[in-house]
């Protein structure tokens, strides 16, 4: 009879026992792989994200956060005039300049409230335009490239401000909400939307001027210095906020660490809570077994065998209550992605599937480690009971 039929056995025999540790260890491994899980994939989807816009810098009205709108995935909030894009365009080393224009539909207006309508001008832009021209040429009167968020496939119709417009591609994720939660359009139709609300009581005002804009993507020429342009951008348009894409992604960076020390300090005291727990339970359970490993000792088992039957049971457990708590942890990842979104104000895609098993092995790996700490002081325990001490203190 085989260390692991023995140590099933056992489990199942004392199946409260057993469920216990198994969750005990399934909320452990899912605080670990959830946090690991978590920071791989921000971190991630905010350099994708960056690598998405391609700017350098980008210009927000003044009283917007550099750390939020846009890099972050919500609009920067206030418009101010397109015509600031002609005159940042005659700096030195700035290469181009992209105007963006966001606005979120509300009840009322649209088929849909909280989605993105993204307008581009295809003349200037460098972010939209080159992946549109590529896919589908030219985007007609009222056609629309939709945003990875949602399941619309090339035909699919939606109503933007009393007029339906017509999906023609979708785009990859990116992870920035603004542009996964989004529909694309030039922006010289977005304007003439926001004119035709106005002219319509029924429909709900956009709120939006023509020659107005929420943002300027500013691309500069290689090996220009994006800090020191920002810094000549806020001197000559002192109502305006350059944001430098690297300084902004560091900022956002130090937050994401500052919550990584914090999930990685609740994780290591559940681990805690979770070792001692599996080593007292385990210790009461040799207790009860002395009985057992008398007669299993009086029949030949040796010292050796007695104790790779408890850390057996225990490598036993630890592997099922990871792989349950790592299954727990990814479905509530997955299924709650956009309140994690909207609670941590970070940009989040679900990493790839080889970072998810590499992810899986580690957790693992920890959890029999872990597991191995908490068997041995019972397992030496059991296996140092001698036979007769052993069966006549359990039959007591």
């Amino acid at each position: 009879m085989g260390l692991l039929h023995l140590a099933l056995q056992n489990l199942r025999m004392r199946k409260f026992r057993t469920l216990g540790i198994v969750v005990a260890i399934a909320i452990a491994s899912s605080a670990l792989f959830s946090s690991i899980m978590l920071m791989k994939s921000m971190s991630s989807t905010l350099e994708l994200g960056m690598a998405q816009l391609g700017a350098d810098i980008m210009v927000l009205p003044g009283g917007a956060e550099p750390e939020g709108s846009i890099l972050l995935g919500t609009s920067p909030g206030g418009y101010f005039s397109l015509s600031y894009a002609d005159r940042i365009a005659t700096l030195e080393d700035v290469a181009g300049v992209a105007p963006i224009v966001m606005v979120e539909t509300r009840r009322g207006c649209c088929f849909r409230e909280g989605v993105y309508i993204v307008g581009f001008d295809p003349a200037r832009d460098f972010i939209v335009n080159p992946w549109v021209e590529k896919q589908v040429g030219a985007l007609g009167a009222f056609e629309a490239i939709a945003g990875s968020g949602y399941g619309w496939i090339p035909g699919s119709q939606i109503q933007l401000y009393g007029f339906t417009f017509t999906v023609v591609a979708r785009m990859p994720a990116t992870g920035v909400a603004s542009f996964d939660r989004g529909v694309f359009i030039p922006v010289d139709r977005l304007y003439w939307l926001a004119e035709r609300s106005r002219e319509y009581p029924e429909i709900a005002d956009m709120s939006l001027k023509p020659g107005q804009v929420s943002a300027l993507m500013v691309q500069l020429e290689p090996d220009a210095d994006p800090v020191s342009i920002a810094r000549a951008i806020e001197f000559q348009f002192p109502e305006l906020r350059a944001v430098v894409a690297e300084k902004a992604l560091s900022n956002v960076k130090k937050q994401m660490q500052v919550l990584l020390r914090s999930l990685l300090v609740l994780s290591a005291l559940t681990w805690l809570t979770a070792v001692i727990l599996v080593s007292v339970i385990l210790s009461m359970s040799v207790n009860e077994r002395r009985r057992e490993f008398g007669i299993l000792r009086a029949l030949g088992a040796t010292k050796r065998f007695i104790f790779g039957q408890v850390v057996v049971e225990a490598y036993l457990l630890a592997t099922a209550g990871s792989v349950l708590g790592m299954l727990t942890g990814y479905l509530f990842l997955s299924v709650f992605q956009e309140l994690i979104v909207g609670f941590l104000r970070m940009p989040y895609l679900l990493p790839s599937k080889l970072y998810v098993a590499l992810i899986s092995i580690a957790t693992i790996d920890v959890a029999l480690v872990l597991a191995t700490v908490a068997s041995f002081y019972p397992a030496y325990r059991s296996a140092e009971l001698e036979p007769y001490d052993a069966i006549r203190l359990g039959e007591r």
